[in-house]
């Protein structure tokens, strides 16, 4: 059986909720053949959701690292094919601490991309009249850092042996309590089916 790490978050940033991880939670009731799915919920913070993961990583071998998060304002499901060695936000993590400038890994490799096959993961998506985009910067927050992370662990220690970052636009219930102008979102049942898609598919994007 393939082993799958599948990773959200929690709030942040003033949201009472965070898609990626209400899409973890649901996906952690649904069975997949041939796949050991294992989800976990991470905290937006720098230093403990790293910890997190080198904890999982130091205990069980995955096969794949999917990891999803929110992107707010976005209009579509959007697969990051690459993470950066850096961290540089004004937006401070949920134990308020910002960072600006500063290397994931010190002295580490500038990016890494994954190896997965992400343009026929765009394409599986639109074909199942999910709104799809391929993206080539995954930000410099804490998403960024962990996806940057799974992917320099993949190349050093082959643990997991593949990753990916997947983000998810809001959801309309955060929307809707906005006072500013109108801002995308998507609904939760679209983005499910999304990463379901993915997970029951991997085998064919490895």
């Amino acid at each position: 059986m393939l082993k799958i790490l599948l990773t959200g978050f929690e709030a942040f940033g003033g949201e009472k909720i965070n898609p990626s991880g209400k899409i973890v939670k649901e996906l952690s009731r649904t069975r997949f053949e041939g796949i050991n799915l294992i989800c976990k919920i991470l905290p937006v913070s720098y230093e403990k959701s790293i910890a997190m993961l080198q904890d999982y990583y130091s205990k069980e071998q995955f096969d794949v690292a999917l990891h999803v998060g929110q992107a707010g304002g976005s209009t579509a499901i959007t697969i990051e094919r690459l993470a950066v060695n850096i961290l540089d936000s004004n937006q401070p993590d949920n134990e308020n601490v910002i960072k600006s400038d500063c290397q994931i890994i010190e002295n580490g490799t500038d990016a890494y991309m994954t190896d997965l096959k992400v343009k026929e993961i765009v394409s599986l998506l639109k074909k199942n009249k999910i709104p799809t985009q391929l993206s080539y910067t995954a930000g410099q927050y804490i998403c960024n850092e962990v996806y940057y992370y799974s992917l320099h662990n993949s190349r050093v220690y082959q643990n997991p042996k593949h990753a990916l970052f997947v983000h998810i636009p809001f959801l309309p219930e955060q929307v809707s309590e906005k006072e500013t102008k109108p801002v995308a979102s998507m609904d939760l049942r679209l983005g499910r089916k999304a990463i379901k898609l993915i997970i029951e598919n991997i085998e064919k994007f490895i």
